[in-house]
């Protein structure tokens, strides 16, 4: 009951939103550059945890009475040249994580529940742990495993690192990069640009894996591109936007959630209006929110994948 009150006062003075909502000039986008992917490239979503708010919460102009899913989780990359994690989701040090560091006005909007560490999940399925990670960015609750896979290089652009270590709650808790076992990669976007994106990092050489820059809720973030063999295409966009509605209206995030979160309220309105573009011109493209659970249901959680139909 009280995380409710929380959340109703917070999204009632959300309808006042501060401020006009910007205005939405969407760019023209660009299409996609062909990918030759393999056949055995495969992604799973690993659910580490769950939340539930009202959609007010997530999205400007959302309701005040409709509650909506939040999914915490981790994307488990499978190529022939190697396997990675896409964020690392809730781990099994959550609890005291976010029960000792995070800000106690902060605790009952940013509630979970269901936790099963990813670690957990690919143990109990046999599945060898990845030895790199990739951050969408560096927040609490991307980052909050990164100790439970010790041997895993942990990559971020330079920005995104310097901004975590230096980070504090409720957007970061210092914890989770306080091990002296953390095996930081910074790396940089050395790809020439891609679809209207300035730079890129192909991860494998052919197209199939591909870092995107999306700077804007942190220094930092990243997206993700995966192409399947049979040409369909998955953009892992991180917490650019929380729900599908920020890109289908498109609308930024609730206004009072975006001045506790985004580093840059411009350049991250700013990015939602080039994803929008970017699928009006690519329309087979799927857009993944990092949390948005409507959409992660569609595909199915670990041990289930997402791969190539066979031919």
């Amino acid at each position: 009951m009280r995380k409710m009150i929380v959340l109703l006062v917070v999204a009632a003075l959300g309808v006042w939103r501060l401020w006009p909502l910007p205005e939405a000039v969407i760019p023209p986008g660009q299409a996609l550059p062909a990918a030759q992917a393999p056949a055995t490239l495969r992604f799973a979503l690993l659910k580490t945890g769950a939340a539930t708010t009202l959609e007010a919460m997530v999205v400007a102009g959302g309701s005040l009475f409709r509650p909506t899913a939040i999914g915490h989780v981790a994307v488990l990359v499978e190529h022939p040249a190697g396997r990675f994690l896409f964020d690392s989701g809730l781990g099994t040090a959550i609890d005291t994580q976010f029960g000792t560091e995070m800000a106690f006005w902060a605790k009952p909007i940013f509630a979970y529940r269901q936790v099963r560490p990813a670690v957990q999940q690919l143990r109990d399925a046999g599945v060898a742990a990845p030895d790199r990670i990739f951050l969408s960015h560096a927040h609490w609750d991307h980052a909050s495993a990164l100790g439970d896979f010790p041997q895993a290089e942990v990559w971020v652009p330079d920005a995104e690192r310097d901004t975590a270590l230096h980070g504090r709650p409720p957007a970061f808790l210092p914890s989770q990069f306080s091990s002296p076992t953390l095996r930081w990669h910074p790396f940089r976007f050395d790809g020439p640009a891609v679809a209207g994106f300035p730079a890129s990092l192909d991860l494998f050489g052919d197209g199939s894996v591909v870092l995107l820059p999306l700077p804007g809720h942190t220094a930092g973030s990243t997206g993700l591109l995966l192409s399947l063999a049979d040409g369909r295409r998955y953009f892992f966009v991180g917490d650019t936007v929380w729900n599908h509605r920020g890109i289908d209206q498109p609308a930024p995030k609730f206004s009072i959630s975006s001045l506790i979160v985004d580093a840059d309220r411009d350049a991250t309105w700013q990015a939602v209006l080039a994803l929008r573009g970017l699928r009006d011109a690519n329309p087979g493209l799927q857009i993944i929110p990092a949390h948005d659970s409507s959409v992660h249901d569609t595909l199915g959680y670990f041990p289930e994948y997402v791969m190539a139909a066979a031919r």
